[in-house]
């Protein structure tokens, strides 16, 4: 197969999304298929909105399929139907979260739903990372869906790490915690560190794995919180990590928390568990096809960081409990699928779209 991939930005950008749609490259190569990425530099999205003219980038394209991670829905979703007469092939849409989903401003969120909806009724397939993703689409579309396949992110892109128990880390008797995710509102950092703060901070140590860049006033904020809660001597801020630094983080904390308003999956859950780390979510989200709870992690209300605070310290005080948990953790990633098995899925589902 010829497949095109169309994506807003960078492919190397440092995200469950785009480390998703690397994954699906790397797959479809090793297949023997040829893959062109297409990548549409970021405007505005008003600019987008309007903008009626074919991409350039798609120009002379000779193509089996052309795959669009959702994110261009604003560039392409009133043109798509010129799109797929100009390259004469089938369009699938990749949707790892619905723009429309995420905290938003009602006018914003009514713009997203709008464009959404028409774009998800333009394309001839959809790819969706979870059963959650499902959910939403099919609430936007009032169950009209197109045809689609769920493939839920692997978690093998790390080098295989021992099984990981607080007995790694002895004469140390508090807990190591890790945040992974990039620091923005959404991913709840702040719910964490209001946990910490009814904590005794000679008890944990706090490491935020992730970037700093992408909502610099809420960083902010979260550096006066920490200020504020005389965390500056318990709470490290990393910034982005490399694969290697990221596997030596995981093996040296004990659980990971991210406390999500929304996450569509959370590819970090795995990854966490890989490391037999417990990990806590909320709610609100995928998280719950991950994380069975008080089995080889929490959920929690999101914004509840009174009961987060609770589950630390149960942790903190029960190394059997957290031991446990930390074992069932690493025997839930053994059996979930790995990255060949969902980009195998894909494949076939791409397969099938060409021929029908």
């Amino acid at each position: 197969m010829h497949v095109g991939l169309l994506i807003s930005g960078d492919i190397n950008q440092q995200s469950g999304g785009y480390l998703y749609d690397r994954q699906l490259v790397s797959f479809l190569e090793r297949q023997g298929d040829s893959v062109e990425i297409i990548n549409l530099n970021r405007s505005g999205y008003l600019h987008n909105l309007f903008c009626s003219s074919i991409p350039h980038e798609l120009n002379g394209l000779q193509l089996d399929i052309l795959i669009q991670d959702e994110l261009v829905y604003p560039r392409v979703f009133n043109i798509n139907h010129r799109i797929k007469k100009q390259l004469n092939c089938p369009l699938v849409s990749l949707v790892h979260l619905l723009d429309s989903t995420r905290p938003l401003n009602p006018l914003r969120r009514i713009t997203a739903q709008w464009a959404e909806r028409q774009y998800l009724r333009s394309v001839d397939g959809i790819i969706l990372n979870s059963a959650y993703t499902l959910q939403k689409v099919n609430d936007l579309l009032k169950d009209k869906t197109p045809p689609h396949i769920i493939a839920v992110p692997g978690a093998n892109h790390h080098e295989p790490p021992p099984v990981k128990t607080t007995e790694s880390c002895p004469g140390w008797p508090g807990l190591n915690i890790l945040y992974a995710g990039n620091v923005i509102h959404q991913k709840g950092l702040h719910v964490l560190l209001d946990a910490l703060g009814h904590m005794d901070a000679d008890l944990f140590r706090l490491t935020v794995a992730g970037r700093l860049d992408m909502e610099p006033a809420y960083v902010k904020d979260v550096r006066k919180i920490i200020e504020r809660k005389n965390l500056q001597h318990t709470v490290q801020l990393t910034g982005p990590l490399c694969s290697s630094d990221l596997t030596t983080c995981y093996l040296k904390n004990d659980v990971m928390v991210l406390p999500s308003a929304n996450e569509a999956y959370g590819i970090v859950y795995i990854e966490a568990q890989r490391f037999g780390l417990p990990v806590i979510g909320t709610l609100a989200g995928g998280a719950c096809e991950i994380i069975q709870h008080g089995i080889n992690g929490y959920l929690i209300e999101p914004g509840d960081s009174k009961s987060l605070a609770g589950l630390l310290t149960l942790l903190l005080n029960d190394t059997e409990h957290l031991n446990s948990m930390s074992k069932n953790a690493h025997t839930y990633y053994q059996q979930h699928p790995t990255w060949d098995d969902s980009c195998a899925r894909i494949r076939g589902f791409l397969a099938h779209t060409i021929r029908s």
